[in-house]
């Protein structure tokens, strides 16, 4: 397992430039994930009135004075989350897509800019934003930190090392050992942002158990592409696909639920979206009880090394 570790880093040296790269990225998204979440605006308001200036003045909004409201495309678009219509006297008509609660917080904000407002149903938790933002771009990872065995098969390697004295197990522990220590920057950002004051959300043990469930739905996924398919490029590319829409339908970046029945149960079936729900679950200290989502990952991540490993050695009985 050390050889083949040792092997892969002596191999990433010809691939560093486009893993600091993406290394960047995906610290950058977890920052912005940060930063985001520590903002106090909860919404983007046209305010429709005669008046030059805003009567309005609110850290929790983002007021745009104008004088003719904008098409309804720009609510659907996500460029404004509510219109609000200056009826005169202090009276307000608030125009949204989005749900009584913030069409409620709106009202209350516009009555009285420093009033109180609780949570918005779904609004998330740093740490769930952090989770949500750089979840995509670690799953993404463990696909191209597997590429290694990707090569040692299409190049015929694999078939070499199999009639070797070397361990199967311990060939395959080496480069999943090689993927694990790809989440440590995303750690060590965490860490520093912790030590600099700056709320992360959870604590590192917490993040660390969150990056090793990714893991562990990453890791196999790209091991059984690997095996599927001939060549590595195309197995690169289709898993980054697959996790692409997979991720993004789950509601990584944002929660996209539209209360379709059948939508959101097939939504509701992706680990992705399950970790998500213990991550916010996690974040009002009552995680254990939702231990069944996390569960729900690493389950789907066995399952996935099981059929990894027995198509793998399928393929080697049949040479």
């Amino acid at each position: 397992m050390l050889t083949i570790l040792r092997n892969d880093y002596s191999r990433m040296r010809k691939r560093l430039a486009g893993i600091l790269i993406f290394t960047v990225v995906t610290l950058v998204a977890m920052g912005l994930a940060v930063y985001l979440a520590h903002q106090p605006v909860k919404g983007h308001i046209a305010l429709v009135t005669a008046n030059a200036a805003a009567p309005v003045h609110s850290a929790r909004l983002d007021v745009t004075v104008l004088r003719k409201a904008p098409p309804e495309s720009a609510l659907v678009r996500g460029q404004y989350d509510a219109f609000v219509f200056d009826e005169g006297g202090g009276r307000y008509r608030v125009q949204t897509l989005r749900n009584a609660q913030f069409k409620a917080m709106v009202q209350a904000l516009l009555t009285d800019p420093q009033a109180k407002v609780p949570s918005q149903s779904g609004e998330r938790g740093v740490g769930e934003n952090v989770i949500g933002f750089s979840m995509l771009f670690l799953l993404m990872s463990t696909i191209t930190n597997l590429l290694m065995f990707g090569e040692d098969k299409e190049q015929g390697q694999l078939s070499r090392i199999e009639v070797t004295p070397v361990s199967g197990v311990g060939y395959l522990a080496g480069h999943c050992v090689y993927a694990l220590t790809m989440f440590l920057p995303p750690l060590v950002l965490l860490a520093g942002l912790q030590e600099a004051g700056v709320a992360i959300g959870f604590s590192l043990g917490m993040y660390a158990l969150l990056f090793l469930a990714l893991a562990v739905l990453g890791i196999p996924l790209a091991l059984l592409l690997y095996t599927l398919l001939d060549k590595a490029d195309n197995a690169t590319m289709l898993g980054s696909s697959i996790l692409v829409f997979t991720t993004v339908l789950a509601g990584g970046f944002y929660a996209n639920s539209r209360k379709n029945a059948v939508l959101d149960t097939l939504v509701g079936a992706l680990p992705q979206k399950q970790l998500l729900l213990f991550a916010a679950q996690a974040e009002k200290g009552v995680g254990v009880a939702h231990a069944g989502h996390l569960l729900y990952v690493f389950a789907w991540g066995v399952a996935l090394f099981a059929l990894s490993g027995f198509l793998l050695r399928r393929r080697r009985q049949r040479g």
